[in-house]
């Protein structure tokens, strides 16, 4: 009787055993880490000043629909206007469609920029709609140097220089190269307005380290995606800015 007792003792602590290195070895996989989400902006090539033009946005995840985004809106601008966008709430259609519409008023290029946060991520593409007839001396906006950080306007290079490597909460070193008719652009006044969904702007005042060259430092406070607007002005009434996006970890 008293060895009946043990193995069924010693049998229970076996299937413990078992269970609990099941449990271990289950919690000891790794989570795949989720798929980034998209969003492709849907609008007209062209529109007339004064009518009603139909935006929308499809936001995805692993092509699969994202109906339960957390925001969605548009940012429009029309050319060299950054600094007076507005911004029109999307609302959800279907099949992860969100969408708004928005009425020009004048003549020019613009730029429509969907602002999609959701499941703890944050994407902004761009696309640009003609209304009207095209300003003289209008230009289309170039994506390639905005993303690299290098942009011309006029005759002016603006130029972004920064660590591949950008953390949170530390000192990051920031400069500037301005260039204007192949030649350095010295006595300039350049300001950094930096900015994160969401948040107030941080304004960084630059100053010449050498000739075109404006360095500066800044801490970001958190990791996430940052819009850096470069605004430069000297005393002859030059004003051009352009925009760059950082990510920080």
């Amino acid at each position: 009787m008293k060895q009946s007792i043990f193995a069924i003792f010693m049998a229970f602590i076996f299937l413990a055993g078992c269970g609990q290195t099941s449990e271990n070895h289950t919690s000891g996989e790794q989570e795949e880490a989720p798929a980034p989400i998209e969003a492709v902006i849907e609008l007209p090539e062209k529109g007339e000043p004064n009518e009603e033009v139909a935006l929308a946005v499809t936001v995805s995840q692993g092509k699969k629909p994202v109906e339960d985004a957390n925001e969605v809106k548009f940012e429009i601008w029309k050319e060299g206007q950054k600094d007076a966008s507005v911004q029109v709430e999307a609302k959800h259609s279907e099949n992860g469609k969100y969408t708004s519409a928005y009425t020009f008023l004048e003549d020019g290029l613009y730029h429509v920029q969907s602002h999609v946060t959701a499941r703890d991520m944050h994407t902004m593409p761009t696309e640009t709609i003609q209304i009207g007839k095209a300003e003289e001396g209008q230009h289309e906006h170039s994506e390639d140097a905005a993303e690299e950080g290098h942009h011309h306007n006029g005759e002016v290079g603006i130029q972004l220089e920064k660590p591949e490597i950008i953390k949170a909460k530390a000192q990051t070193p920031l400069a500037v190269l301005l260039v204007k008719d192949e030649s350095p652009l010295t006595d300039a006044r350049v300001r950094l307005e930096i900015k994160k969904q969401g948040s107030n702007p941080a304004w960084v005042d630059m100053e010449e380290a050498a000739e075109g060259e404006y360095k500066s430092n800044y801490q970001f406070p958190s990791g996430g995606t940052y819009l850096i607007t470069i605004h430069v002005q000297n005393d002859a009434g030059l004003h051009e800015h352009t925009e760059v996006e950082v990510t920080v970890e």
